[in-house]
């Protein structure tokens, strides 16, 4: 019943949940576009009002300065020679440049009334106006007319983007030429602080020629009719610029209606839903548009939704919480009367259970008894297989001996028959000595073959590094191997039995004279690195290394790289040094090859 009644809650509380989340995002949605709208009409509000103020600045200067009589004699043409008037040309061109730049204005210059330019401020420029004729441009026109010209447009010889004032520069009320000057409008980017809206700057066709997206430069923000577009190209105002649509509108008062536009951002081909809102600037003819991603809002709004997600998850585990509890409470008087009974089941059911325990971990020790008797018998027979390959050492360590022994014994039978007895002797003093030296030979393989015990678990690290290179000797002769052991300190010791401690060294080195057949020359380096609770053991080679793959599956067991080997030996020299709380590493040799590092715990009765 309580399943029912529980399922029914969480049903009912989902359904008023969903419902106060699409509240909660209608309301929080509106208030962020609310919010994000005024702020882009405050800000470009405040463009607005700097640009104007900037440009105000300059757009009475030209006709305050076409007053000048010092540029009169610039346009007055007379007798006077070509050399003097090219003289007087400089003359006005310094003065137009020290007007520049005590105004901060782009550029000044003077026009004849055949448009052709006679002097500049920037006169010595590469981008010099002076002899280009400006006669198209509206700005002059209006000027010869007798107005005060204004004009955006993008310079003829600069290719930089500017706003032209200009005013006519009368004699005795007849205008004998034009005063322009040029405002670079990077202005407006000194003005511009807000990180968090765009603006673009359009024409009366709605052409932007300013932008803080540079993608919408010289694009517009509707589809123009192909006679205006034809017409706007034709004038070079936006030099060579196709004036494409950023918007799907068609008309300028549709696209200034909407509250939400998609806006094609050109560079990545893909639109965006954008909040705009525009302010007029009838002084200039131009209007200010501002944007900002609309994703914006849907960012707070999926921050108030997760916030009340949480606080509605939480009261609603409040309430179940609580559900639970009364219902716990109904229950557990009947929970009462039913304990007494479980507690004798689960009594009988426990007594069982730790009886089959009892029996899992007698198996268990019996199965750790079997594995550690079959892993010692592995290791004893994986050191019986080293040996049988180092058989042909075995028998050129004896037989040499042997065959000594026989030549002094055949020796002694001649010297026998010749009654000289001093020699005989001397003989046999050899054949004892050469005797001894095959029952050291033997009693080394011995000791190398018998069954390892547990009683010593402190080794010195330079017997057993001279054990095993003693037992590899005559191996390392017959490849030509140069084996270079570090000087080898008596007083390291570390916890390891010797015997299973000489096998992985004998192990390594034989494996590392295998890997030198082709190198040349080859040779097995032996060195250590002592820490205050570690050693470490370095053997290495200059063979041909191993490849990422194969050091990553050298251990593994059945793993080999030779044709009749078993892939076992490495796995039982990493598995004894782990017993011994050591590790058995592979890495490349600095030097080319590979090079195996033992480190075992440090005995801490070191040197004593």
């Amino acid at each position: 019943m309580f399943s029912v009644n529980r399922k029914n809650t969480l049903v009912l509380l989902s359904l008023v949940g969903a419902l106060l989340c699409g509240l909660v995002s209608a309301i929080t949605y509106q208030q962020v576009k609310q919010h994000l709208s005024d702020k882009i009409i405050s800000d470009v509000n405040q463009l607005g009002e700097k640009i104007d103020a900037q440009l105000s600045r300059y757009s009475q200067l030209p006709k305050v300065l076409a007053s000048d009589p010092r540029l009169l004699d610039a346009l007055v043409t007379d007798e006077q020679s070509a050399r003097a008037i090219n003289h007087q040309y400089k003359q006005t061109s310094l003065l137009l440049e020290s007007w520049a730049s005590t105004l901060r204005a782009d550029t000044l210059y003077l026009i004849n009334r055949q448009g052709d330019t006679l002097a500049a401020s920037n006169w010595q420029s590469e981008t010099s106006f002076v002899g280009q004729n400006y006669g198209y441009r509206p700005y002059f026109t209006q000027a010869l007319a007798g107005n005060v010209g204004q004009y955006f447009a993008l310079g003829a010889r600069s290719d930089k983007r500017g706003y032209y004032f200009s005013a006519p520069v009368y004699k005795k009320n007849e205008i004998i030429g034009v005063l322009a000057l040029k405002v670079d409008l990077s202005i407006i980017e000194d003005i511009w602080n807000y990180d968090q809206v765009d603006y673009a700057i359009v024409d009366q066709h709605g052409i932007v020629f300013y932008s803080s997206e540079d993608a919408w430069l010289y694009h517009s923000l509707v589809a123009l009719p192909n006679t205006l577009r034809k017409s706007v190209i034709a004038s070079r105002q936006y030099g060579n610029a196709k004036l494409q649509a950023i918007s799907k509108h068609s008309l300028l008062s549709d696209f200034q209606q909407q509250d939400i536009t998609e806006i094609l951002i050109p560079t990545k081909k893909t639109t965006i839903e954008m909040l705009t809102t525009y302010r007029e600037m009838n002084k200039v003819g131009w209007s200010i548009y501002g944007f900002s991603p609309i994703n914006a809002a849907y960012q707070y709004v999926f921050q108030a939704l997760f916030i009340f997600i949480v606080f509605y998850l939480m009261l609603c585990l409040a309430i179940v919480s609580w559900l639970q509890t009364s219902f716990a409470q109904t229950q557990l008087a009947l929970l009462n009367d039913k304990l007494e009974q479980l507690v004798i089941e689960r009594t009988r059911n426990l007594m069982e259970t730790n009886q089959e325990l009892r029996d899992t971990i007698n198996q268990y020790e019996l199965s750790q008894a079997e594995l550690k008797q079959a892993h010692s018998e592995l290791v004893q027979a994986a050191k019986l297989a080293m040996l049988g390959e180092l058989s042909a050492s075995i028998n050129h360590e004896i037989n040499q001996p042997l065959a000594a022994m026989r030549t002094y014994a055949e020796n002694s039978r001649k010297l026998l028959v010749k009654e000289r007895y001093d020699a005989v002797a001397g003989n046999i003093e050899e054949i004892i000595s050469l005797n001894k030296m095959i029952a050291d030979i033997i009693a080394r393989f011995k000791v190398f073959a018998r069954k390892t015990t547990e009683n010593n678990t402190r080794t010195a690290v330079a017997d057993s590094i001279r054990s095993a290179t003693s037992l590899l000797r005559n191996k390392l002769i017959k490849h030509g191997v140069i084996l270079r052991v570090e000087e080898l300190p008596p007083h390291l010791v570390v916890n390891i039995d010797a015997v299973q401690f000489e096998q992985v060294l004998i192990n390594l080195l034989h494996n590392a004279i295998q890997a030198l057949e082709n190198a040349h020359p080859p040779q097995i380096g032996v060195h250590f690195t002592p820490q205050e609770d570690t050693v470490a053991i370095h053997i290495w080679d200059n063979g041909p290394g191993l490849d990422d793959e194969q050091k990553h599956k050298i251990f593994n067991p059945f793993y080999t790289s030779k044709p009749d080997g078993l892939g076992l030996g490495l796995t039982i020299s990493r598995r004894i040094i782990d017993a011994f709380s050591g590790t058995l590493t592979v890495k490349d040799h600095s030097g080319g090859g590979c090079e195996f590092i033992i480190t075992l715990p440090r005995s801490t009765e070191d040197g004593q």
